[in-house]
């Protein structure tokens, strides 16, 4: 995605001096801030220090927010992350369950067969003692 570009331009209004944005980029016009400032009877000196002053403020501001989008980007990939782990261990958990209970049916089966049995063969082994 092309990032839409700034400069900065100091100009003279009824009130004072304002800010306001001339073309698109990504970077700060220094030369242009600085004629800008003389052009309105500021001294260079003075109009390259503010120039400098707003410039690395500007820098550090899209330092910070550099820092928070990419702050933002990796807590959204662990929480990405963190779902997809999530719905995976419920899924493994529920087939888990599910074959566990498919094994306790077939485990109450074989023993409740097994107790028949041999209530079949003591009954019958009785039988026969008394006959």
């Amino acid at each position: 995605m092309a990032m839409l570009k700034r400069t900065i331009s100091i100009v003279r209004t009824g009130r004072g001096l304002s800010y306001r944005s001339l073309s698109s980029g990504n970077h700060v016009d220094k030369l242009g801030m600085v004629k800008a400032l003389e052009a309105i009877n500021v001294p260079s000196t003075q109009a390259e220090a503010l120039t400098g002053t707003i410039t690395s403020g500007l820098e550090s501001v899209v330092e910070k927010v550099k820092a928070d989008i990419a702050k933002s980007e990796a807590t959204l990939l662990f929480q990405t992350f963190e779902y997809q782990s999530t719905s995976v261990a419920e899924e493994g958990f529920n087939e888990l369950k599910a074959e566990f209970e498919t094994t306790k049916y077939e485990a109450v089966k074989y023993a409740a067969y097994t107790l028949v049995a041999v209530a079949a063969v003591g009954s019958s082994m009785l039988f026969v003692m008394i006959w």
